[in-house]
This record gives structure tokens, sequence and C-alpha cells, in this order.
């Protein structure tokens, strides 16, 4: 396939006009150089090479041993072997990011590339070389990082107090229920049956309160780490839920029905958050009558949805590709037609393929 006529077009105005190539290098390029090979102390730097330095052009010598004194010892000795390379093997690129000392004493960060020019036995005599300022880059770069860097900082301080909290919130708990239970055996024949209800009611009040810290233990831990998806089994997921609400279903006299539920990809945690979060509002917003949870699960192309139906409110979860989230069903009438649920990261970032 021949050139196209305007890149040859280009290529002759370069070559019958400097005032082209002088447009292309100072829009394009932060300096350009040329380097003697057969006297390697001799190279010419353009003005604007020495300009992005902080130097007068018309001050500095056209020698290598003026730019060698301002680069960095480190990106020299890198730049030397990548030009060791580049002339033994013209496939071997000549292309580093260096560091400069700027006038003032600062750090000026050049991507620095060149190409040999090789005589008629292939052998180096010239080097073209070319430089892109990237300081400003480089300076993001390191903000960024240290931002990082600053809040895993912060989020391990945040786990690290959210973990000794939780020891010191349960331990008072654990002693509660430890001497009421103690109180209900030692004394169980001489306690009447409402006293052994009241013991037995301070008991479960400190077992789901100690099950509340862990819950929030988990969750601060949830919000400092990256989602682990994998396959989770809903049906066991949802009846360990259930479980552990026991005691507050029994108390609603709520009754709950589960279908056959499938295997998806999710994190475990969040999933069980958000079972967790719906049945909580099934039991705390709801009517007089008994409410009532029917969990199931329906394939819609590549995902499950659970529609679950609940006393004159509806939700419906889907476990998506991009992200697992609540949808609201038209509103009904009744004491939960303004039921909204926003569970926020707990909902967000899951998929779900059918397993």
């Amino acid at each position: 396939m021949s050139d196209h006529y305007l890149k040859e077009e280009l290529y002759k105005l370069v070559r019958k006009d400097p005032a082209i190539f002088e447009f292309l290098q100072a829009g394009s390029l932060d300096g350009i150089w040329y380097w003697d090979l057969e006297n390697p102390e001799i190279e010419w730097m353009s003005p604007r090479l020495w300009e992005v330095l902080g130097f007068d052009a018309e001050e500095m010598p056209h020698r290598a041993e003026a730019w060698q004194h301002l680069i960095h010892p480190e990106d020299l000795q890198t730049a030397n072997a990548n030009f060791n390379a580049h002339c033994a093997d013209p496939s071997h690129p000549y292309d580093q990011l260096v560091r400069y000392r700027h006038k003032d004493g600062s750090t000026v960060w050049a991507r620095c590339r060149g190409v040999a020019i090789r005589d008629e036995s292939n052998n180096p005599i010239r080097m073209l070389g070319a430089h892109n300022e990237v300081t400003l880059l480089k300076q993001a770069e390191q903000e960024l990082s240290e931002a990082v860097e600053h809040l895993e900082r912060s989020n391990r301080n945040l786990e690290e107090f959210a973990s000794v909290a939780s020891h010191d919130l349960q331990a008072p708990l654990q002693t509660i229920t430890n001497f009421l239970t103690l109180l209900q055996f030692s004394a169980d024949e001489r306690l009447t049956e409402n006293e052994q209800h009241y013991i037995e009611r301070a008991v479960d009040a400190a077992q789901r309160q100690s099950q509340m810290v862990r819950a929030l233990l988990d969750w601060s831990r949830v919000q400092m780490h990256d989602m682990s998806r994998r396959p989770v089994d809903t049906g066991e997921l949802v009846a360990e839920v259930t479980s552990e609400l026991r005691a507050s279903l029994d108390e609603a006299n709520a009754e709950v029905l589960v279908d056959d539920l499938p295997l998806v990809r999710a994190d475990p945690v969040l999933l069980r958050r958000v079972f967790q979060n719906l049945l909580h509002n099934a039991l705390k917003l709801r009517s007089e009558r008994p409410p009532r949870v029917h969990i199931r699960a329906q394939p819609v192309r590549s995902t499950w949805s659970f529609p679950r139906r609940g006393q004159r409110h509806r939700l419906r979860l889907q476990v998506q590709r991009a992200r697992l989230r609540l949808r609201r069903a038209p509103p009904r009438q009744g004491p939960l037609r303004g039921l909204r649920h926003r569970p926020g990261r707990v909902s967000a970032g899951h998929q779900g393929p059918r397993g």
C-alpha cells in the first residue's frame, strides 16, 4: 500500500522548510537533542530542552556533560544501559523516564526517547532524541499514592477501633448473660413462671444486642474492604438469617415461606445483610396483623430475581451481572405504601449468573 499523498506532502515540506520542523518540535516536544557518537563529548540540545530545565540556552554549551550533570545518577545508569542495548540491537527501545535537576533545585520528570542513526555498515554514528516533560503527571501520581496510603492507614485505624469497641461492648453483655443464666439455674425451683420468662427475655435481649454489635463490626469491615464474590447458596443463607431472627419472628407471630433458592455469585456478607434488612423491615414496618413473607427466586435471563411478597407490600431483589439491587414495585394502599429500602453498598457490585 502506497503512502497517503498528504503524508508524502508533509515530509517534503519538512525537508524543504525548516519552519515546519520547528513548529512540529515546538508544538509536540519539550526539547530534542542530536548526539555525535563519533565525538561523544559533542551534543546539540534545542533551546526548548534548556528552557524546561530553567536555563538560558545561550549560556549552555552543546556538550554531553552539560545534561549529564543534571540527570539523576540512577536514571543516567538506566539511560546508559538502554543506549548500549539499543546500539547493539535496534529493536531494543531507547525509552525511559528520567529525573533532571531544575535550575531552582526542583525535580523535572521527562520521558526521554531516542533512535540511533547508522552508517552503511549499520554502525551507530548519531543519536536523535526527544523529551516530553511529565512532571505534573508524576506529581499527580505521587499525590494519589499518598492519598491512598493515608486512606489505607485510616482504614486500619478504623478497623482496629471497631474491633476494640466491639470487644468492649461485648464484654458487659456477656457478663449480663452469664449472671442471668447462673441466676436462672441456681434459683430455678424458686422462680415463678413469669420470673423465668423475664430472665429468658433478658438473656435473649443481651444475646441479640451482642449479635448487633458483631454485625456492626462486620459492617465496618465491609465498608473498608473490597467485596469478595463467590458462589453463595441463597437457600442456606436465608435459613441462617431466619434462624438468627427466630426470636423476633416468633414474637411477631410472623410466617416466613421459603421456596427452593438458587446458587448465585455474590459477596456472602453483603447478601446476608440484604436479607436481614428485608426481614427486619417486614417485622418493623407492618400493620397489626402478623406478617407473612414469601421468599422465592425467578430466572431472568442471566440473573436471578427474588420477588419478596409481604403483607401489603412488595419488594424485588435482583442479583445481576453488574450489581445486586432492590426495585420497588408500584405502591399499594396500606400502612407500608411508602416503604423504601436503600441498602447502599450492601446491594451494589454483585453479579448473578445462574449457578
